[in-house]
């Protein structure tokens, strides 16, 4: 039956959708929205130590972050910050910072900021396609529809941004997450962005609260889309506001024209 062969499917479209968002992941060298500061970015500074400090997002537990990371608040019940590894597959030992780290979260949460966007994009805008490739609206079906010429394509983009991104992380002087984007001698700022430490800092902390807002959204965008047929997310969540017939007729008990 039809039922039968959507759920014998439905690893095959997990797993592809597992590996586009793997070969997704370069496509944070770019920094899409990254706004730099007006001088050039500075070397990541320590923000764990052998030290202990109060958490303030566990109040009953103490940790080595120490508050000096955008964003920090003292979350790591693994005790991740207990350790501060370098690029170790460059041959990178570590400068004693948490800077592998943080650009691991930038990275997958700009990542996972675009996914969101591209999950429900389509319901509102795509492509014609040869046999409607754009249309479809649910990316699980998406994934069958790209051809493998379109794989191999963003496979070496994706590689090339990433071997980009990698080689800029063997510099001891480079800041998580910069890609070379906004204010800053010898920097490309397209948008004339002139931002105050303060206003500058704030922005750190409003990006790194989208990323990881944006890492749970995927998860569940993902999860709302898991077997829905070709059924978009956004037509999911209308069909949530609206009842079916039959629940205008409960507690209907009068014959009509009484």
């Amino acid at each position: 039956s039809s039922s039968s062969i959507i759920r014998s499917n439905r690893p095959e479209r997990k797993m592809k959708l597992v590996v586009a968002l793997c070969l997704a992941a370069p496509a944070a060298g770019f920094g899409f929205g990254k706004k730099g500061a007006k001088a050039a970015p500075k070397a990541q500074k320590r923000s764990s130590s052998g030290a202990q400090y109060p958490s303030v997002a566990l109040p009953w537990t103490t940790t080595p972050l120490d508050g000096s990371l955008v964003g920090d608040v003292g979350f790591d019940p693994l005790g991740f910050s207990k350790y501060a590894p370098g690029a170790w597959w460059v041959g990178d030992e570590g400068d004693g910072s948490l800077k592998i780290f943080r650009e691991a979260e930038l990275m997958h949460g700009r990542i996972a900021q675009l996914a969101c966007l591209g999950w429900v994009f389509p319901e509102i805008a795509h492509w014609p396609g040869k046999d409607n490739a754009f249309g479809k609206m649910n990316p699980f079906d998406a994934l069958d529809a790209i051809p493998k010429a379109g794989w191999y394509q963003i496979l070496g983009f994706m590689v090339a941004c990433e071997v980009w991104r990698i080689n800029k992380l063997k510099d001891p002087s480079y800041m998580p997450g910069d890609s070379g984007l906004g204010q800053g001698p010898g920097r490309w700022n397209p948008f004339g962005f002139n931002y105050t430490p303060e206003e500058y800092r704030e922005k750190q902390l409003q990006e790194i609260k989208h990323c990881r807002l944006a890492m749970l959204g995927i998860v569940g965008l993902a999860a709302k889309s898991s077997g829905a047929g070709d059924v978009g997310v956004l037509q999911q969540v209308g069909e949530s506001f609206s009842s079916p017939e039959y629940t205008s007729l409960a507690g209907f008990y009068f014959p009509e024209g009484i």
